[in-house]
């Protein structure tokens, strides 16, 4: 599997959502073995909503989690084609449009940065991140990105607890 099988079908299988599954699920597996974007992510908290707006860098192939819940996508900047139900289609800022539960998405930028955001009803403001990932996602084995990131961050700095220290001093939590 590969990204042209996504974005450049060749038209001879017809494509349903759960063959379109398979082919995200297997995107994502391979782009698991392939060094990860840079790809920045800002949490905003709103009186009963939560918005994931990640900023993804020029030329980069992406998956995305399956998501539990409907939700609202607003593209704010960039051109980038994205998987929907079974076709695949382009999409250039500005623009916005409701998605269902269920879908799991991989995208192709192109020579423009995008800025994706995902915009999620929150009744009860919830801001902790495991619990939206949690109530939000169905997170694969290998975790969102964002937990992926937060979670090296934790053991590079256990590690650096480990080493010693020239003094013989610790650091202290």
């Amino acid at each position: 599997m590969n990204a042209v099988e996504i974005f450049n079908p060749d038209g001879t299988q017809l494509v349903t959502p759960e063959l379109m599954r398979q082919k995200v699920v297997a995107l994502q597996d391979e782009l698991l073995q392939a060094p990860q974007a840079d790809i920045v992510t800002m949490h905003t908290f709103l009186p009963g909503v939560y918005e994931r707006k990640i900023t993804v860098p020029p030329w980069t192939v992406l998956t995305g989690a399956a998501h539990k819940t409907g939700y609202r996508v607003r593209l704010e900047k960039g051109t980038i084609a994205v998987n929907r139900e079974t076709e695949v289609v382009v999409l250039t800022a500005p623009f916005e449009f409701d998605a269902k539960a269920g879908e799991q998405r991989a995208g192709r930028v192109f020579d423009e940065e995008v800025v994706w955001v995902d915009i999620y009803d929150n009744p009860d403001d919830c801001q902790d991140l495991d619990v939206l990932e949690d109530r939000l996602y169905v997170v694969p084995e290998c975790g969102l990105g964002d937990a992926r990131k937060r979670l090296a961050l934790k053991n590079e700095i256990e590690s650096v607890k480990e080493l010693p220290w020239p003094d013989g001093q610790q650091p202290q939590s």
